[in-house]
């Protein structure tokens, strides 16, 4: 028996929206604090050095952390289209970024000497990085699972009962009378059976 195919209906993805405008957000506040903020790429005596930048909006970057913050975005705009591609990136993404504030929190000047950050950097890259990591377990609502139309149809129509066949009733059989008139005899009278034939007087 040929199996029956059934079509499923994805649902609606609740981290595509999300990872898709922190992605933005992460390039737009990027490519600004490469032009009004920090903009250089020093780099103190890596892994173990102390570095530091220009604070724009708050946050304390140079060189380094713009980029990191451009190439978290892009990441995250790339994988937003698909549901798992928007899953994925935002695991990588976010804990990319829980490490930088965990290293820049305990360091306390920077990471590893080449990412400059100060107390509010670190706390938006922790922030970014737990959510991220919450968005990245976030499923599909909605999704249907349906059966091919032609067996929606059958299913729809009513069992056929099967019809009993009754037998034709044969059609009655009329018997013609006949009008009793001397000059006409009936059948009675002209059947061979009755013997004799009426005479006119």
């Amino acid at each position: 028996m040929a199996k029956t195919e059934q079509k499923e209906k994805k649902g609606v993805s609740l981290a595509k929206g999300p990872v898709g405008l922190l992605g933005l957000l992460g390039v737009i506040y990027g490519i600004s604090a490469l032009i009004f903020g920090g903009h250089g790429f020093v780099t103190q005596h890596v892994p173990s050095g102390a570095v530091h930048g220009k604070t724009w909006l708050g946050l304390e970057v140079n060189g380094w952390s713009d980029l990191l913050f451009i190439a978290a975005g892009l990441l995250l705009m790339f994988g937003a289209p698909l549901h798992c591609g928007a899953k994925g990136m935002s695991l990588i993404v976010g804990l990319v970024l829980g490490a930088a504030a965990l290293i820049a929190l305990a360091r306390g000047d920077g990471v590893f000497g080449i990412f400059a950050a100060n107390g509010l950097t670190e706390l938006v890259w922790g922030a970014a990085g737990v959510l991220l990591i919450l968005l990245s377990l976030l499923p599909r609502v909605g999704g249907k699972t349906k059966q091919p139309e032609h067996e929606n149809a059958g299913a729809r129509q009513p069992e056929r009962q099967p019809r009993t066949r009754t037998a034709k009733s044969e059609p009655a059989r009329t018997q013609t009378r006949y009008l009793e008139d001397p000059e006409n005899p009936g059948p009675e009278d002209s059947s061979p059976s009755a013997g004799a034939y009426r005479t006119d007087k």
